[in-house]
């Protein structure tokens, strides 16, 4: 189409001049040019809408669709200080804005209308709070009251006016008599142990116990205490348990322990069925169980009506020979003092000669004072002549003589050896070690309590 910019121009050859004929292709092609301009969306530039359709055209001119709140505020008589609003949907009014409306609508910020307005959160309104924000999403209606759900979660529910002439008793004597109970008659009064048991939280095979005065706690409950709890006896509930009874239990044990069976008891007293292995006369009577195993062999009692029980007091027990031949001739039952198998020690040490090496020693000391002796002297008497004494060779008398036996001294003396290498034999000669230890031999023991079952 024949548009420049969207401004139709005729094509050549299509305008009449006078006296000339017009030609008819031409002619006919102007024809269907304007038929298609015709039927062609009009650009905006030429005054059109570029569109086809309406909306289209709206869109292309950028216009607002037909708006029933449009319309209606379009319809509005608008004056100063005026603002719209709706009344219901798609439908507008007007009321007056007043100067202090203004001044809160120009706030620019929840602060600064706050502060228009005159007041602090807190102080002059509420501040926000989520369970206020529920109870405000509320949607209530005549007869209702409101309950929470869960923390700050609120809902409706129906409050009947049997509930509201509960609900305005003016105390709890009141509130009994509107629901026509009595404490003690139609309902329990209040028990401690039972607000205990109220507070409690309970599920499947769970029981409740005591953990202190009128205070409760729950504990498990199994299948198997269920079976136990519900035994309509001691012997039902031992069955329950598999287990025997105290007498069934003596009885399996006097059956299974003869009399006359010896125990060591860790404790001072004999247990039930046995007495102490003291060496005590006791009744053949009360014990003829008993003394039908060990008769007198422990000592004849009275002779009558009593027998001798073992005294193993202090004792280590020895088993019986029985003609092995280890402890031969021994009686069954009898005592036998201590006794140390008769043995020497005998100490023979060694010749032990010292080491050989080079040494002196030194020596100092006296002999004893036996020393008295005589000496004999030999003599010849010269004799007398005319009053001189004659030679010896003149002749007289000859004999011996013993002077006195004095003379008893001592010599001391003293010196070292000469320095030499030599050793020296110590012989020890032998002996025997000497005795130690206490007034018994044993081993190291435990004292426990002998018994002897009756």
């Amino acid at each position: 189409m024949p548009r420049t910019g969207g401004v139709y121009s005729p094509p050549a050859g299509t305008k009449g001049v006078s006296n000339t004929t017009i030609q008819s292709v031409p002619y006919n092609a102007f024809v269907d040019d304007l038929t298609a301009d015709a039927n062609t969306a009009r650009p905006i530039t030429s005054g059109g809408t570029g569109a086809t359709t309406a909306s289209g055209a709206r869109t292309a001119i950028g216009a607002q669709a037909a708006s029933a709140a449009l319309t209606s505020i379009a319809a509005l008589t608008t004056s100063a200080d005026k603002l719209p609003y709706t009344t219901a949907s798609d439908t507008y009014a007007v009321t007056t804005l007043t100067a202090f409306g203004r001044s809160l609508i120009d706030d620019a910020d929840a602060t600064a209308a706050r502060s228009t307005l005159g007041v602090v959160i807190g102080t002059n309104v509420q501040a926000y709070d989520a369970g206020l924000a529920s109870i405000a999403g509320l949607t209530t209606a005549a007869d209702r009251m409101i309950y929470t759900t869960a923390a700050d979660t609120y809902a409706v529910a129906t409050l009947t006016s049997f509930a509201r002439t509960i609900l305005d008793d003016a105390d709890a004597t009141a509130a009994r008599a509107t629901l026509g109970v009595t404490i003690g008659s139609q309902v329990q009064a209040y028990d401690a142990g039972l607000n205990s048991i109220a507070g409690l939280t309970t599920a499947a095979d769970r029981m409740i116990y005591t953990t202190a005065a009128d205070t409760y706690a729950v504990a498990t409950l199994t299948s198997f205490a269920r079976t136990l709890l519900d035994d309509s006896s001691n012997s039902a509930a031992r069955t329950t348990l598999d287990v025997y009874s105290k007498s069934e239990v003596d009885g399996l044990t006097s059956s299974s322990t003869p009399a006359g069976t010896v125990i060591f008891y860790a404790k001072s007293t004999a247990p039930t069925g046995y007495l102490k292995a003291n060496g005590a006369a006791v009744s053949r009577t009360t014990y003829a169980d008993l003394f039908a195993v060990i008769g007198t062999t422990f000592g004849t009692g009275d002779g009558s009506t009593t027998f001798n029980l073992p005294d193993l007091r202090g004792e280590f027990v020895r088993g019986w020979d029985d003609a092995r031949g280890a402890d031969s001739g021994r009686v069954f039952g009898s005592a036998q003092a201590d006794e140390l198998q008769s043995h020497l020690h005998t100490v023979n040490p060694p010749s032990t000669a010292t080491s050989s090496d080079t040494h002196s020693h030194t020596y100092s000391g006296s002999t004893n004072t036996t020393g008295a002796h005589v000496h004999s002297v030999a003599y010849q008497d010269r004799g007398f002549s005319s009053g001189t004494i004659n030679n010896a060779e003149s002749g007289g008398s000859t004999g011996t003589f013993n002077t006195g036996s004095a003379g008893d001294h001592a010599h001391a003396y003293s010196g070292t050896t000469s320095s030499d290498t030599h050793s020296h034999t110590v012989d020890i000669a032998q002996f025997n070690s000497g005795s130690t230890g206490g007034t018994e031999t044993r081993p190291r023991n435990v004292a426990l309590l002998a018994c002897i079952k009756f």
